[in-house]
C-alpha cells in the first residue's frame, strides 16, 4: 500500500465503483416518489458553525474520494483484495438496502425499518464502509485516512439529523433513539 499511487485513467481503475455508486443513486432518484428526493437531498440544519464546517469539509472529502479512485489503478494483493471486495459488497449492500428503506417509508414517519434497527445512520456509514474497501482495493492509505476522518465528521452530521428527527416525529423516533444505535452494533 502506498500514500498516494500514480494516477491514470485506465478500464482497470477504480472508476466503475463511483460509477456504480453514482448510477445507484440516480435509479433511486428516478424510480422512488418524489418526498424521497426531497429527504435524501435535504442537508441537515447545523446548530453552530463547527458542526457546519465539519458537515461541509465531510461533503467535501466525499465527493473528492468519488472523483480520486477515477484515477486511481485497481491492485490485485492475494488474500487482501478478498477482503477488500467483500468490505466494499457488504457495504454497498447496506447502502442500497438503507436507500430502499428510507425511501418505502412514509415522510410522516422516521426510517425505522429494515437495516434502520442497527443503525440510525446506515447510508453514511455503509458508504464509508464501501470506500473504505475500495481504499484498500486501489491498496492507497490516503482513501482509507480520509474515510476514518469521515467517520470523525459525520459525527455532527448525525447529531442535527436525530435533532432534525426529534423535532418532526417527537416521542416516537425518541423510542426509537433508545432502541436502534448510531453506529452498527455500538451503543451510544
Amino acid at each position: 500500500m502506498s500514500l498516494l499511487p500514480h494516477f491514470a485513467f485506465t478500464f482497470q481503475n477504480a472508476f466503475w465503483f463511483s460509477l456504480l455508486f453514482g448510477i445507484t443513486n440516480l435509479v433511486m432518484l428516478k424510480v422512488f416518489p418524489s418526498h424521497y428526493k426531497k429527504r435524501v437531498l435535504t442537508m441537515p440544519r447545523f446548530k453552530n458553525i463547527a458542526g457546519q464546517i465539519a458537515g461541509s469539509l465531510n461533503f467535501i472529502l466525499f465527493q473528492g474520494l468519488i472523483l480520486l479512485v477515477c484515477f486511481m489503478p485497481v491492485k490485485h494483493v492475494p488474500i487482501a483484495s478478498e477482503a477488500a471486495y467483500a468490505i466494499f459488497i457488504l457495504g454497498y449492500i447496506a447502502y442500497v438496502m438503507s436507500l430502499v428503506n428510507y425511501a418505502t417509508t412514509p415522510p410522516d414517519k422516521p426510517v425505522t425499518k429494515g437495516i434502520y434497527r442497527y443503525s440510525r445512520n446506515p447510508q453514511q456509514l455503509s458508504s464509508i464502509a464501501m470506500w473504505f474497501g475500495i481504499g484498500f482495493i486501489t491498496a492507497c492509505w490516503m482513501i482509507v485516512i480520509i474515510c476514518l476522518f469521515q467517520l470523525l465528521l459525520a459525527y455532527p452530521t448525525f447529531i442535527a439529523q436525530e435533532k432534525y428527527c426529534i423535532e418532526k416525529y417527537g416521542d416516537e423516533y425518541i423510542k426509537y433513539m433508545q432502541k436502534a444505535p448510531r453506529y452498527f452494533l455500538i451503543k451510544d
